[in-house]
């Protein structure tokens, strides 16, 4: 018999590196996984050009527009093109913009695919406000037009399902870590650098609460000799966060980097400079920067909410703490900290925890099996316990 061709999937968002977007690197590392499975992928996006370099795929890129509706506008016609275009098997949304422009089109001329990741469910389902409930209109046409949705994380499956969503449309899809950025060995387990040194990741918004864990580094100071903490990021809340360290003696302590790029050698050395990792984010999705410590040998302290356990598993990857809870947070800094083989045993473990449950190839895999079932008019094959 001869062979069946590879499907053909189109993966349309407006988020893809470089920017740094959660979902930006979710697309790219769907497109990754899929091509590793013999898939044929396309990219749409919307952002400036770039030299996609090394990508086994073709990435067309949108100009960005100016203002919202001429946003939807653009990427609603390029999207009606580039299906009539490549008339793919499949077409996939990595993000819920690209979401709702899905659900803006007149004909679906293949199976759908969606993505339930972020603040959407949050902020549009329902929507508050004229233009919110406009834009839900279109995201509750998508979703029902969908033959599978892609969650961000178990507890993101739950709240899309309580808002609406057809469960057994739902199916889990994790973001993936790809290795090559670290060349394959992501550093030494429990970390390399000071043995007493805190790093986070993430944008300084209110939600991260990069104050909790500056907070706990201020308490934990005083039983740990050298205690020192790097933060990486940038955002609104960064004037706040060095008044506040100035306020709690750590002007010395606490180092305050700026924005890295995604998967850049400056951050690789970051991570490699850490001992621990610690972010107490709340209604987090599920963390990128979760998985990319574990990936680099490094335990977390996370809160225990939202899809954080879903990477944090404690006492074995790491220490989970309640939201809001600077005392909390300190003993789980301290308990790493103070303890060197268990920080390097929960190392080990978070980063054999990112190769198997949240790698490109983990995805890749998972991704086919769906993409083979809508092709087939079958719904999303049932979780197989992944990151149980």
């Amino acid at each position: 018999m001869p062979d069946r061709p590879a499907p053909r999937v189109l993966l349309f968002g407006t988020r893809f590196p470089p920017e740094a977007a959660g979902t930006a690197a979710y697309a790219r590392g769907l497109g990754l996984g899929l091509a590793s499975q013999g898939v044929e992928v396309h990219v749409l996006t919307m952002g400036p050009a770039v030299a996609d370099d090394g990508l086994p795929f073709p990435v067309r890129r949108l100009r960005p527009a100016a203002g919202v509706l001429h946003r939807y506008g653009r990427c609603l016609g390029a999207l009606r093109r580039e299906l009539e275009r490549l008339r793919p098997d499949c077409l996939w949304t990595t993000n819920g913009m690209g979401t709702r422009v899905a659900g803006l089109l007149s004909h679906l001329p293949c199976p759908l695919i969606t993505s339930a990741r972020g603040s959407d469910l949050r902020t549009r389902l329902p929507g508050r406000g004229p233009w919110r409930r406009l834009e839900s209109l279109a995201l509750r046409r998508a979703y029902r037009r969908s033959a599978g949705v892609a969650a961000a994380s178990r507890g993101m499956a739950r709240l899309a399902a309580s808002r609406g969503v057809e469960e057994d449309r739902l199916f889990v899809s994790y973001p993936a870590f790809d290795f090559a950025w670290s060349g394959g060995d992501a550093g030494e387990p429990g970390g390399h650098g000071a043995p007493a040194s805190v790093l986070t990741v993430a944008r300084l918004t209110r939600q991260k609460r990069v104050d909790v864990v500056l907070r706990a580094v201020a308490a934990a100071a005083a039983r740990v000799p050298g205690l020192s903490c790097t933060v990486v990021g940038d955002g609104p809340e960064r004037g706040r966060l060095e008044r506040l360290c100035g306020e709690l003696g750590l002007a010395r302590r606490v180092l305050f980097v700026g924005a890295l790029r995604p998967r850049s050698a400056p951050l690789r050395v970051e991570y490699g400079r850490a001992s621990v990792f610690a972010l107490t984010s709340v209604e987090e999705g599920l963390g990128n920067a979760y998985i990319e410590a574990g990936a680099f040998g490094l335990p977390s302290v996370g809160v225990d909410g939202g899809g954080t356990p879903e990477v944090v598993v404690h006492g074995r990857t790491g220490w989970l703490v309640p939201a809001d809870d600077p005392g909390a947070t300190a003993e789980g800094l301290l308990h790493l900290l103070s303890n060197p083989e268990a920080r390097r045993r929960m190392g080990r473990e978070a980063r054999l925890r990112v190769e198997a449950e949240f790698s490109v190839e983990a995805l890749g895999r998972r991704s086919a099996e769906v993409v083979r079932a809508v092709i087939a008019d079958r719904r999303p094959p049932p979780e197989d316990g992944a990151a149980a």
